[in-house]
């Protein structure tokens, strides 16, 4: 009878049952929702902390979380240190490495500030404070009239003016972005750093354990952290890289815990979840599963097989190419586990049956029928003149993606024609405050860049371009293809021929280019054929743009009454999607059911981690972490946990903190379960995965030390024991 109390006692500890809050930790809060949140309960759960310690409206813990390229990071010293995924910082990682100095493979570790390596075009941006600027942007859209695509015209020039005018406060970065499909703007002013270091990775054979066989899996034994460092000018300002700069002194920082998180603890999410679809109708999100996540999958295959087999062979080409496989890795086994989500949970039907109670809701009184009828109507015939173009932009989209050439010179295209407006008029990227950061790219091209490989790709999407129905052509490629392809070359030898003869494959000649392309006189179509497929390319692009403007116009108006039929409608907390802003997902630390007779237990162990170790790739442990480990108890050393916080891709680096507001874990994933949790929370299913700080730490002691880290983390040793030197010593902030 003991041993039931206590089987049961265990399962409400992992599975958090015994709370209210079973269903609660959906969402994804700004911070000027978090007063609004039952603090109550949230003390009950263990938060120690007030609302306007975490955000004041200018400031507070959250500062600490900062955005790092697409991933999510936190300053974790008064000196400017940054803790994230070892995948976050694998670009600057994989920036500093050779055949013959392999970071990637054999991990990196500086002994001394002088030895920290600088990470060109990594930025890190810390927001300052919010602002809603709703009513300018939508006076805006009112003054433009009522033609769709005007209107959002207007909505992007008010957007610029917005930023430039925030801009003009002294070191100062401005994004200015809707919420709610455009039912609310705010302007966030940032602070962002350009000299950005690389301090300690670990090795990818610890970094990445279990590779792509592990990927959004569980149980989950990956060590994904790094540490960056920012810099700035001696007076504290932003600053480009300079021997002279001296480490960011932050007003924020997280103190690091070494005493970890226990099933059923509350934690806390800090950063820039990327994008959720939550509120999308069916017929939307039936293209999803039909179409979108099955070409992704498709499509993402065929370009790493042609990326591999390209590269196979030359040491120094895979180098220059592995960020991009990990990335392309990543998001073609995210399309496999959206299309295996959004059928397993029968989201297309779900959604469907909401709708319909939706309609019956709205009919049922005539207040509602004035203020939302036809709104789900509307919004269906948006999505529907989208989805009846779909598979022409998305290769339209992939070729300026995945193309690392051919994107460079369309850009160029495009800089060379937005140049001949005043500054305002220009599309965002293109403005006279992005220059710098184009010539830096421009600068830093070749170390990614590599010509075998992006011929390989450039092959298969061309051939995708040439498959594509007779309604939905892509006019420029057909056009090109008809001058430039020889007999029966095959898409793959044209591709390969064409790159071959582009002087932008050459370092010296972008550079040129680049400046080339501001001069009024510059013509891309003379360059190359490169060049010539880009200016066949650029009225595709606008019309593209032109159409997305129309949709992005009308659907400001209808989304915005969606959004608030919602609001009513579900009479609960309401989030906005992720968009790449600042957010806080409040969680507890829980295990899962994923298939019935199967339970997932929220932590691992290092024990776990060596029982997976193969001697080949992806589970081939270095010998001193084996080494080290013999010397230890394994199963009482966390490696990994699960918590059930509402989180998606930009969440990557996140730092998950406990009730005190100190770092307990870096979120690096979800379960695969959790996948197209994008388009829905799930109470069972949702769960992200942290890397533990209690291995971080574990590792800087005793396998790849770092004695400097330690101390500036405020850390003796590893704290995998009771002992009072173990325990943290700074107080943070």
């Amino acid at each position: 009878m003991r041993r039931r109390a206590a089987l049961v006692c265990s399962l409400l500890a992992a599975f958090g049952a015994a709370g209210a809050w079973l269903a609660a930790d959906e969402g994804q809060w700004l911070p000027e929702q978090l007063p609004r949140l039952d603090w109550s309960e949230l003390r009950q759960r263990g938060l120690e902390l007030a609302p306007e310690q975490l955000w004041n409206g200018e400031e507070g813990l959250l500062s600490a979380a900062v955005s790092l390229e697409g991933c999510s990071a936190a300053f974790v010293s008064a000196d400017g240190l940054i803790a994230t995924n070892h995948h976050c910082g694998y670009g600057a990682i994989n920036l500093n490495s050779t055949p013959e100095r392999n970071l990637l493979r054999d991990g990196f570790t500086a002994e001394a500030l002088a030895d920290e390596l600088p990470a060109p075009g990594t930025r890190v941006t810390v927001v300052r404070r919010i602002e809603d600027v709703t009513a300018q942007v939508q006076a805006a859209a009112e003054q433009a009239g009522t033609d769709p695509g005007r209107r959002w015209e207007a909505v992007q020039r008010k957007v610029r003016e917005l930023v430039a005018e925030g801009e003009k406060e002294p070191s100062t970065s401005c994004l200015v972005t809707s919420f709610y499909e455009g039912k609310e703007w705010r302007r966030i002013f940032r602070t962002e750093l350009r000299d950005v270091r690389l301090v300690y990775a670990p090795p990818e054979s610890v970094g990445n354990y279990g590779g792509e066989v592990d990927n959004w899996m569980w149980p989950r034994h990956t060590a994904d952290f790094c540490f960056l460092r920012a810099y700035a000018a001696p007076d504290g300002s932003p600053a480009a890289y300079s021997p002279s700069n001296v480490p960011y002194r932050p007003a924020h920082w997280l103190q690091v815990s070494g005493e970890g998180v226990d099933a059923g603890d509350l934690v806390m999410v800090l950063g820039y979840p990327g994008r959720t679809e939550r509120y999308l109708t069916s017929v939307m999100l039936e293209a999803r599963e039909a179409f979108f996540f099955p070409r992704r999958h498709d499509v993402y295959g065929r370009i790493l097989a042609a990326l591999r087999e390209a590269t196979a062979g030359d040491a120094a080409e895979a180098l220059k190419v592995a960020s991009r496989i990990r990335s392309l890795e990543n998001r073609h086994k995210n399309a496999d586990g959206m299309i295996w989500g959004l059928h397993r949970n029968q989201t297309v039907e779900r959604r469907r049956a909401e709708e319909q109670e939706f309609r019956a809701w709205v009919d049922a009184d005539p207040v509602r029928q004035r203020a939302y009828g036809g709104v789900l109507d509307a919004l269906t015939d948006l999505d529907l003149s989208v989805i009846a173009r779909q598979e022409r932009d998305f290769v339209l989209d992939e070729l300026r993606a995945q193309l690392q050439l051919f994107a460079l010179a369309l850009r160029l295209a495009r800089l060379h024609l937005e140049r001949m407006k005043p500054d305002l008029e220009r599309e965002q990227g293109f403005q006279e405050r992005d220059l710098a950061r184009l010539r830096t790219e421009v600068e830093n091209f070749g170390k990614s860049f590599a010509l075998e490989a992006d011929a390989a790709v450039f092959g298969v999407l061309l051939e995708e371009a040439d498959r594509l129905p007779a309604d939905q052509r892509i006019r420029g490629v057909d056009q090109w293809l008809k001058v430039y392809r020889q007999g029966g070359e095959s898409h793959a030898a044209l591709a390969r021929r064409v790159l071959q003869q582009s002087p932008l494959a050459g370092a010296e000649a972008r550079g040129q280019m680049l400046e080339e392309a501001l001069r009024p006189d510059w013509t891309a179509a003379a360059v190359d054929p490169l060049g010539a497929l880009s200016t066949l390319l650029l009225p595709e692009v606008e019309e593209q743009k032109q159409a997305r403007y129309r949709v992005s116009g009308r659907r400001m108006e209808v989304g915005a009454r969606w959004i608030q039929a919602l609001e009513e409608w579900r009479g609960r907390r309401f989030y906005p999607d992720a968009n790449g802003t600042l957010r806080v997902s409040i969680a507890t630390v829980r295990g899962y059911v994923p298939q019935e007779g199967v339970r997932y237990d929220p932590p691992t162990t290092l024990s776990g981690m060596l029982a997976k170790h193969t001697g080949e790739p992806p589970f081939d442990l270095p010998e001193s972490l084996r080494a080290a480990a013999a010397r230890e108890d394994a199963g009482g050393i966390p490696v990994c946990f699960l918590a059930d916080a509402d989180t998606t891709g930009g969440n990557s680096g996140s730092p998950i903190v406990d009730g005190k507001g100190r770092l307990v874990g870096l979120n690096f994933d979800r379960v695969f379960e959790n996948v197209a949790g994008d388009y829905g929370y799930s109470p069972e299913r949702s769960r992200n995965i942290g890397v533990d700080v209690r291995f971080i730490l574990w590792l800087l002691d005793r396998v790849q030390p770092a004695p400097r880290l330690l101390a500036e983390l405020g850390i003796e040793k590893a704290p995998n024991t009771d002992r009072e030197e173990d325990r943290p010593r700074s107080q943070g902030n």
